[in-house]
């Protein structure tokens, strides 16, 4: 979850791979809002390929 978080920091920078930390870590945002984050990770020096999916909490109602 750090890549991620480090991808969405900045987008067009060189992020590491999680497992070999490899630079060049590719970061796709396949989410389906609100009601998970998708990420598919792809790393072509150690051949990584891995969905990860964050489910979002649900809306609350404000509390009156």
């Amino acid at each position: 979850m750090q890549r991620i978080a480090a991808w969405h920091a900045a987008p067009d920078s060189a992020v590491a791979c999680p497992v070999c930390d490899a630079q060049g870590l590719t970061v796709l945002d396949r989410s389906a809002r609100p009601y998970a984050e998708w990420y598919v990770l792809v790393c072509n020096a150690c051949g990584l390929e891995h969905t990860l999916q964050i489910p979002m909490a649900p809306l609350t109602p404000p509390i009156e």
